[in-house]
């Protein structure tokens, strides 16, 4: 429960009871739950969207207001990694360089046309996925975030650190094979609840989830074959890519 509590603390900005002593051990042990944390912020986004359905018709509007507040829920925490991540990768420079280069708190070309196109891939197929399929954006991001975060479990089990230190090395170190299973059997269970609650095809969202998970394992060697490793940045830009993923499958085989 401490480890879970630590997980809600490091990875959102939510209140969580518990979590007021830091044990790394517990933290990296908790990372197969990741998909519950996922869960969680799916939950507050669906609630929020239910709210604001009542007095914003505008779906496009709807939509940025969602990504939004999925954003202000991490703290941008992810998205600082996924800029981070493509400063260094496609500046095609040396390993060391591309370390050093993500570990620059300054954001470089790469970095901001990254995000630029993050928002408007991520709200384009939100608001196209709802309206094409009749399925609400509350929906849709409630199942969105509990998807986008089985990927960096399967890094984490497969993956090399690529730091000597680092955040991140905790969960690489404390995350084994197993518990990438017990977070996919976790993202399976899930959805197969919301599909059946909302009459959502579960075989088409299995699929979705398989895509993903194979996606996130390559990328994972991707990383391993470009710095030695994954990182705290890459783990946050592969989140981010699958949220974006996710939504483009879901308009496909939804």
């Amino acid at each position: 429960m401490n480890g879970l509590a630590l997980l809600f603390k490091f990875m959102t900005r939510l209140p969580f009871p518990g979590g007021n002593k830091f044990d790394s051990k517990a933290l990296g042990n908790s990372m197969k739950w990741f998909p519950i944390v996922g869960l969680i912020i799916g939950v507050i986004n669906f609630i929020v969207a239910g709210l604001l359905e009542t007095v914003i018709p505008s779906p496009v509007l709807m939509g940025i207001l969602l990504v939004t507040l999925d954003v202000i829920i991490t703290g941008g925490l992810h998205l600082d990694g996924l800029a981070d991540t493509f400063d260094g990768i496609f500046s095609y420079r040396s390993k060391q360089k591309m370390l050093e280069i993500m570990k620059d708190s300054r954001v470089g070309t790469n970095g901001v046309l990254v995000l630029v196109l993050y928002f408007i891939f991520k709200i384009a197929f939100l608001v196209e996925a709802s309206e094409l399929f009749g399925v609400s954006q509350g929906v849709i991001m409630l199942i969105v975030p509990v998807l986008s975060r089985i990927s960096g479990v399967i890094n984490c089990a497969f993956e090399p650190y690529a730091r000597p230190t680092g955040m991140g090395k905790t969960f690489v170190e404390n995350t084994d094979k197993l518990g990438a299973g017990i977070a996919y059997g976790t993202v399976a269970a899930i959805l197969y609840g919301v599909s059946e609650y909302f009459g959502l095809p579960y075989l088409n969202l299995f699929l979705v989830l398989n895509i993903l998970s194979i996606s996130g394992f390559l990328f994972g060697k991707l990383m391993t074959k470009k710095i030695g490793g994954i990182t705290g940045d890459t783990l946050g830009a592969l989140l981010e890519l699958s949220s974006v993923l996710s939504l483009v499958l879901i308009y496909i085989f939804l």
